[in-house]
């Protein structure tokens, strides 16, 4: 269950990186947690310090328009 893997910050990372790849990964958290979606997937993952895309190729690869911080 998520609380198993959650109970160490070891196994959370082993969980996350046990996907094929980013797709993969968001793919999985995004099914395990109803109310994620792909912009706040890409953000937790970048949080959590997981590699993840270039922002820009990111947003042009799925048609946003990337967020400027001012």
């Amino acid at each position: 269950s998520m609380l198993e893997v959650a109970a160490t910050p070891a196994a959370f990372r082993k969980y996350l990186r046990s996907h094929q790849d980013f797709d993969g990964t968001v793919k999985a958290l995004r099914k395990r947690f109803k109310f994620l979606g792909e912009s706040g997937a890409y953000y937790f993952l970048y949080v959590v310090g997981e590699q993840v895309p270039d922002y820009e190729a990111w947003c042009e690869s799925r048609g946003v328009t990337p967020m400027t911080m001012r």
